[in-house]
């Protein structure tokens, strides 16, 4: 038994450290994305924006449940992007991360139900690592909550649980079923599937224009994405070679994600997926790096950092025990001052905390915290830029006022950053529980590539919907799409005025294709509500979209400046196979009066007139 559950660990195993690393990387992503989704709040996520609740109530099914549905007023959405925001940043520090992991789980889920025309495939993937990490020991290792717990530290950093292994298959399953989905057609068997994603002006940076010279490559880097997405996968989970496959597949799957990053503007998507490939980080990693740590000791001197606070402020232990977790350094001792002469001394004289250094050199308020920093294995880059000259006086300053109103630090120290005693671990329960909804992934990704019967699909429906997991990845695939465009809106004035509502700047309208048409969008989210404005699926919200364009450009215009009428006008370019010439044709997707009572639809693919 002994042998089977070390195999089982060698392959469904995270180690803890990495496991914090995720936490920290996910939050993060989460966090940032939530910053820049609060300046699009009125318009995507209001009843005043371009999908009101109402139309909502009739295009989402019974199972699209969403906190976003109980007010549509802009003040709720932002209250709930916050909440979210402040939840994510609670989890990247690993402070109370299971609840963290729970309310971000449960906004991420809100959140996507609300508008489903912003989303992208990275949007899905992150609810999906959310929801695997309510199971998971996430703040073990280089936490908050690590850091003030007052059971002693878990002996072995390796996890095994069924929560691991769904988080691994997870993670996996992304580029697995991607692949499967890919082999079905030629484009990518035959090498083609690069150069026509490529193509695809509206993703496309200025590097992939670059690329496009590059037949060759382009031919070549098919057959790598293809293979990597789905050997790769199979190879995760070999118990043969485990720690150089691990490693070299994390080390591959990263480049791939890079390459997707400076190729194609798919916003937050490669930072997520660079996220989940955390957990592939194998535990020899961190040994060897903790290994380093006392044969650096030795070379630096004989006695130990030690940490001396003053025993009668509170905060002051919290906050040293947290600089020890977050930099990593668990070899330094913290003691109180008054229980060393020339500690207590030195507090006494300077009102500071003291550290003494290998070479026993005394460091007090702001070079003492820099001292920290510069021997942390995690910060010492950041150590060194702050060890100038130039910042002890600014730094002393902070160090002073902190110093005094350490009583009011200490009193909201003690309301949120309590001691600790909660376990990391879940119970029983909740693992069998995540057992099940293993067996569950693996079923509902293998209905998505037909290997299993539809009408077990249908059953697993309503609960990953309802659950937000409900997951199909078909990024570029079957195959990446030949149909490539951009937007033109010829509007007119109440005076007259002829212009392009998308680019009121620019003198007179211009069918032109612009030079990076990726570049030409607000940001990841207009760009992809944009585009499904193209797809017949979302034609009703044309008209939503247009009131939304009237309501804003007349509110911040004169009377004889107010916008009457326009078009949406998608202006298709359809790729061709290598050597032949592009096609460009014109599609009025809708006309709209502004002051119209019921504007006029043109249907969708029919050719302007």
């Amino acid at each position: 038994m002994n042998w089977l559950r070390s195999r089982l660990a060698l392959v469904f195993g995270i180690d803890l450290r990495s496991l914090a690393l995720f936490r920290a990387a996910l939050g993060t992503v989460l966090l940032v994305d939530m910053c820049r989704r609060m300046s699009d709040a009125a318009a995507f996520y209001s009843d005043a924006g371009v999908m009101p609740r109402s139309w909502l109530a009739v295009f989402n099914d019974t199972w699209r449940v969403s906190l976003y549905m109980a007010n549509g007023q802009t003040w709720f959405a932002l209250a709930l992007l916050g909440l979210e925001g402040l939840a994510a940043l609670a989890l990247a520090l690993g402070w109370r991360t299971r609840l963290a992991a729970v309310v971000c789980f449960v906004l991420q889920a809100s959140l996507l139900n609300r508008n489903a025309m912003v989303l992208i495939g990275g949007d899905i993937l992150l609810a999906c690592l959310l929801f695997w990490s309510m199971f998971l020991p996430l703040g073990a290792r280089w936490s908050v909550d690590a850091g003030l717990s007052q059971r002693p530290p878990q002996p072995q950093n390796q996890h095994l649980s069924w929560a691991s292994a769904g988080l691994l298959v997870q993670v996996m399953s992304v580029y697995f079923f991607s692949a499967i989905l890919k082999s079905g057609r030629e484009w990518w068997p035959d090498g083609s599937a690069v150069y026509y994603a490529l193509q695809l002006d509206m993703y496309a940076t200025p590097l992939a224009v670059w690329l496009r010279q590059y037949p060759d490559l382009l031919t070549a880097l098919s057959y790598f994405v293809w293979y990597l997405e789905l050997l790769g996968p199979l190879l995760v989970f070999s118990p043969l070679f485990s720690r150089p496959l691990r490693f070299l597949l994390l080390l591959l799957f990263m480049a791939m994600h890079l390459g997707f990053l400076l190729c194609l503007e798919l916003g937050p998507f490669p930072f997520i997926s660079l996220a989940s490939l955390t957990v592939l980080a194998g535990g020899w990693i961190w040994d060897a790096l903790d290994r380093r740590a006392p044969r650096r000791e030795q070379a630096l001197g004989s006695l130990p950092l030690r940490i001396y606070y003053d025993r009668d402020c509170g905060f002051c232990l919290k906050l040293c025990l947290l600089l020890r977790s977050f930099l990593v350094l668990p070899r330094a001792q913290i003691v109180p001052a008054q229980d060393y002469p020339r500690a207590k001394a030195l507090l006494e004289a300077n009102f500071s905390w003291v550290i003494i250094d290998h070479d026993d050199h005394a460091y007090l308020k702001w070079p003492a915290l820099v001292l920290l920093l510069r021997r942390s294995p995690l910060f010492a880059w950041k150590g060194w830029l702050l060890s100038g000259s130039w910042a002890v006086a600014p730094g002393n300053a902070v160090y002073d006022f902190v110093g005094r109103h350490r009583d009011t630090f200490g009193r909201f120290s003690a309301a949120l950053l309590p001691y600790g005693e909660a376990p990391f671990e879940t119970g029983r329960v909740a693992q069998w529980f995540a057992g099940l909804c293993l067996f569950l992934l693996l079923a509902w990704n293998l209905c998505t590539v037909g290997w299993l019967p539809s009408g077990l699909f249908a059953v697993l429906t309503p609960p990953f919907r309802v659950a937000r997991i409900d997951q199909y990845w078909n990024m570029f695939a079957p195959f990446p799409s030949r149909e490539d465009g951009w937007f033109v809106f010829p509007g007119e004035l109440a005076d007259g005025t002829q212009l392009d509502v998308l680019r009121p700047e620019d003198p007179g309208i211009s069918y032109d294709k612009p030079p990076y048409i990726s570049l030409s969008y607000p940001n990841i989210r207009w760009h992809k509500y944009r585009e499904n404005l193209w797809s017949a699926q979302f034609a009703d919200n044309r008209l939503y979209y247009g009131k939304y364009l009237c309501r804003e450009w007349n509110r911040s215009h004169p009377a004889d400046k107010a916008l009457k009428t326009f078009k949406m006008i998608y202006m298709l370019d359809q790729t061709q196979p290598p050597g032949q010439a592009r096609t460009v044709e014109q599609r009025v997707l809708w006309r709209h009066e502004c002051f119209a009572d019921a504007p006029q639809k043109q249907e969708p693919g029919l050719p302007m007139p």
